[in-house]
């Protein structure tokens, strides 16, 4: 389950992917789950986009190599 406020990644079914942050989260009766996913760096005030949780990410932080 994402946190809201948290950095997420979305992969759209029509393959578009575009960063931004958890907004609001639901549950259906049947456990199914989806977040209101808000573009990043638009702000608060801009209307976000539902999306399945199978569709929201977390990016994996860059690991830096040691030479």
């Amino acid at each position: 389950m994402f946190e809201i406020n948290q950095t997420v990644i979305v992969i759209t079914e029509k393959g578009v992917a575009y960063d931004g942050f958890v907004m609001a989260r639901a549950s259906g009766e049947n456990g199914s789950a989806a977040y209101r996913i808000g573009l990043e760096g638009a702000g608060y005030e801009q209307q976000g986009q539902w999306h399945k949780a199978g569709d929201v990410f977390v990016r994996e932080p860059v690991k830096e190599e040691v030479l």
